[in-house]
């Protein structure tokens, strides 16, 4: 398990010019792996028609990187299952693109499926394939 903290410093690092967190804990851990990443996939389940609590959390950390550029021209792919299907993903998929456009990104593709229940997915022979063509396109 990840132990990621809220960020609440990103004002003082703005300050200082160096555009990085100051909050010290995993997440140091996984932006160096994002920088050095050709594509950088967000997967979430819908969760009131937004992203879940774990997801929202990196997220909000990859603020220092709006203005540092770090991601800029990176690819990105968003999966996602959700009870009701594509359909309820609308909220979560606006809220992806406008996250990718402010950090720069490319926005490569996405998965929305329909899906609940653990292992789910792995019976949707459709969709699959559907998934593995959009990796075999990058």
């Amino acid at each position: 398990m990840i132990t990621l903290f809220l960020c609440v410093v990103i004002v003082v690092a703005a300050m200082k010019g160096d555009y990085v967190c100051c909050v010290h804990d995993e997440m140091q851990q996984i932006y160096p792996l994002m920088e050095a990443a050709d594509v950088i996939v967000f997967c979430t389940p819908v969760y009131w028609y937004g992203p879940s609590a774990k997801m929202k959390l990196p997220i909000d950390r990859l603020r220092p990187y709006v203005e540092a550029n770090r991601l800029r021209g990176k690819r990105a792919i968003l999966v996602s299952p959700s009870a009701e299907g594509p359909v309820a993903c609308d909220p979560l998929l606006e809220m992806f693109r406008r996250m990718f456009l402010y950090l720069k990104m490319e926005f490569a593709g996405k998965a929305l499926v329909k899906a609940y229940d653990k292992c789910e997915i792995a019976e949707n022979k459709k969709e699959l394939k559907k998934a593995f063509a959009l990796g075999a396109s990058l």
